[in-house]
């Protein structure tokens, strides 16, 4: 019987909770600071703050996954995620403080809260890890024992692979070897030594015995294996077994312990040798990461009636789109409110510039090559498409984009006003509200940019296109090379997330008004 493991915050179900009550101390150790150890004053207000806190905590750590791998963390990636917690935490207080117009909060309360909290989190949680160690998940005699099944020319691999992955409830107890390119080399090896007694029954099954506890004796099917050609092809195991026969893993399981056996992908095992240990009554484990063998997140899923090994450049989970969509719906609406106000003044003076439409409007591709028409206060005169093509010569951009300084095209006064406080981009507010841009994102490229795109470049068109992005905010009149441009797109799209976002807007903010970047 193998007892499943919990996912998510439901598997550390204990720092969850000892951070809210170490949060909730901390509210009233900072409120005694405040008010000089006397709590007459800690009346009702306080009483729902402290509900509020405790929500506040527990939301944040199931909805932002605080607790992802927190066994495994050191004491400074403790410290960045508890500083995260905490912060989001108090931000969400703040907010909440704001929409029930409760202003009789003390800020030092706040400040304290945030100080302290960061502080007694930390040491509570370090401390915590350190018990459950020492109770259990540290100690050898109460790990599971795991036999491991491979290949000889990934067996030195797969272990350190192993000891990278810091388990602590498991160990491995015996490395059984099969096929593999070595593995003809591994039995020749064996047959020469003389520590070895060798028995080939027809068929060619061997059932020679490996380790220097055998010495002729084809009774005994396990033993520790010394032979320095096993050695050198697994790599330096210690005392760890190495078991290279069908007849010497089923006497080994026989007289050791074993809980459960982890298979990993070119394993020569047929369905007869897989069903002898589920009959042995123990736990199996088929490791496919190799078999799809890339550095994305992968997760098992039904699809079209089917069990399928699903892997992506970024996965997210549903309500972080769903806020995502949300932040661009309140976005666009706020920016469309914004955009009809810069009306007033910009369309004017667009069409006293330059007789001719005040909005422009052009084919882009969006998310995975969608095309979608995208909206701009027009900062160009209005033969400038025509003109690209004999200003092709002086683009200032390698690979497929066109940047180019002092552009001709753009119109004397107004047009250069607009693009440089980006009041131009405003328009983009309607295809955030249509869904076909987000707020934060990667810039669309033209159809004409599109199509001389390689496959790398693709990528970057795996989101939503955003009004702004990390681009944009990283000095855009210094990147030149549409290469670097993809990287920082990579780069966002890996690390993605909702705070990222929100810091990407706020500066944003700053960059226009410093003026930082456009072009």
């Amino acid at each position: 019987m193998y007892i499943k493991s919990m996912k998510g915050w439901s598997k550390h179900l204990d720092f969850l909770i000892l951070d809210v009550v170490m949060l909730e101390l901390t509210l009233i150790i900072s409120y005694g600071i405040r008010h000089a150890w006397s709590f007459r004053g800690f009346g009702d207000i306080y009483k729902t703050l402290a509900f509020m806190l405790a929500t506040a905590s527990i939301v944040v750590g199931v909805m932002h996954e605080s607790y992802h791998d927190i066994l495994r963390r050191d004491y400074i990636c403790e410290c960045r995620q508890t500083i995260l917690h905490v912060t989001i935490v108090e931000a969400l207080l703040i907010a909440a403080a704001f929409f029930l117009k409760e202003f009789s909060y003390s800020r030092e309360v706040f400040l304290l809260l945030w100080t302290l909290g960061i502080i007694l989190c930390v040491v509570e949680r370090c401390i915590w890890k350190q018990i459950l160690k020492a109770i259990g998940l540290g100690r050898q005699t109460r790990k599971r024992q795991v036999l491991l099944v491979t290949v000889p020319e990934q067996a030195a691999r797969v272990m350190d692979e192993w000891k990278q992955a810091k388990v602590l409830d498991c160990e491995i107890c015996g490395i059984y070897l099969t096929g593999g390119k070595a593995y003809e080399t591994s039995h020749e090896e064996v047959q020469a030594s003389s520590e070895v007694a060798v028995a080939a029954p027809p068929g060619g099954r061997d059932t020679n015995l490996l380790g220097n506890e055998s010495k002729g004796d084809a009774s005994a099917a396990y033993a520790i294996n010394k032979l320095d050609g096993i050695r050198d092809i697994v790599g330096q195991t210690s005392s760890i077994p190495i078991i290279l026969t069908v007849d010497a893993v089923l006497e080994y399981l026989v007289k050791h312990v074993v809980d459960e056996v982890l298979i990993r992908p070119g394993s020569a095992l047929d369905r007869e040798q897989m069903d002898e240990f589920l009959q042995a009554g123990l736990t199996v484990h088929m490791d496919i990461g190799e078999i799809i063998h890339m550095n994305a997140p992968t997760y098992v899923e039904e699809f079209a009636d089917g069990i399928v090994i699903t892997t992506a450049i970024r996965m997210v989970r549903p309500w972080e789109m769903w806020m995502k969509r949300l932040m661009d719906i309140m976005g666009s609406c706020v920016g469309l409110f914004i955009t009809g106000i810069a009306c007033i003044f910009v369309v004017p003076a667009i069409k006293l510039a330059d007789p001719g439409p005040a909005f422009f409007s052009q084919i882009r591709v969006g998310k995975n090559g969608r095309r979608f028409r995208m909206y701009k206060f027009r900062s160009m005169y209005t033969d400038a498409e025509e003109r690209k093509k004999e200003l092709l010569v002086y683009n200032e951009m390698k690979g497929a984009m066109f940047k180019m300084k002092n552009d001709p095209r753009i119109i004397k006064g107004i047009g250069t006003f607009i693009r440089k406080t980006s009041i131009d981009e405003l328009p983009q507010f309607w295809n955030v509200l249509k869904g076909d841009m987000s707020l934060v994102g990667t810039r669309p490229p033209t159809e004409e940019e599109y199509d001389s795109y390689e496959m790398r470049y693709l990528r970057r068109l795996s989101v939503r296109p955003g009004i702004t992005g990390v681009w944009q905010t990283s000095g855009r009149n210094q990147v030149c090379d549409f290469d670097d441009v993809v990287k920082l797109d990579t780069e966002y799209i890996v690390n993605w997330s909702l705070s990222r976002d929100i810091r990407l807007l706020l500066k944003t903010v700053r960059v226009v008004f410093m003026e930082e970047g456009a072009v």
